[in-house]
């Protein structure tokens, strides 16, 4: 189970680093995956620091996700890493 769940967090990790700031919304139907995934995939990417949450100023929804400096340096690494894959 461990390899789907890091693979839930790196699919979302790529998504993020596409379209820069994602509601969790748009990420649920655009990745077609299920709720319970996809906050397992968010918790692991905010615990090591690759993405952060900012919230609406008036309403507590929807909440938006960002790749941080960090965050947006692995993704640059994992699109090369199948770049390089895909063309050998």
């Amino acid at each position: 189970m461990r390899a789907l769940e890091q693979e839930g967090a790196i699919e979302f990790l790529l998504y993020l680093h596409k379209k820069e700031k994602v509601k969790v919304s748009d990420a649920l139907h655009d990745l077609e995956v299920g709720q319970s995934a996809l906050y397992t995939a968010l918790n692991k990417l905010m615990k090591a620091g690759l993405i952060t949450e900012t919230k609406s100023e008036r309403f507590p929804f929807p909440r938006f996700f960002t790749l941080t400096d960090k965050g947006r340096r692995v993704a640059e690494h994992l699109v090369e890493i199948s770049r390089i894959l895909s063309s050998g």
